[in-house]
């Protein structure tokens, strides 16, 4: 299978963002085991990917809802709005938000 170009262009930008929470163990929990949660994880590619580079986290990869991937497989997630309310409404806050180069975003989100 051939990734799609623009989980190839984020991976390394997300690799990033993601070792300033996993490097020095100060975002992790019990166990100095940091918890990742993927939303619209697709394939998987990116949580693979991260799952190699990153040893001490563990992966939680999510589809996104098949119903909008029917209607225009480019959507994705696009109402970060709406996400931040489900994850507000679900013990999370957001912590940050971060520009992506395929146009879009990656938002980190912790446990209240």
């Amino acid at each position: 299978m051939q990734a799609p170009a623009a989980a190839e262009r984020n991976k390394g930008p997300i690799l990033a963002v993601l070792r300033e929470y996993a490097g020095a163990g100060t975002h992790a929990g019990p166990g100095g085991v940091l918890r990742v949660l993927e939303v619209g994880a697709g394939a998987g590619l990116h949580a693979a990917h991260f799952a190699r580079a990153l040893p001490q986290t563990r992966w939680q990869p999510s589809d996104i809802d098949p119903r909008a991937l029917r209607s225009n497989p480019a959507w994705g997630l696009r109402d970060t709005a709406l996400l931040r309310q489900l994850a507000e409404a679900n013990g999370l806050r957001l912590e940050r938000m971060v520009d992506m180069p395929a146009n879009n975003k990656s938002l980190i989100f912790r446990k209240q």
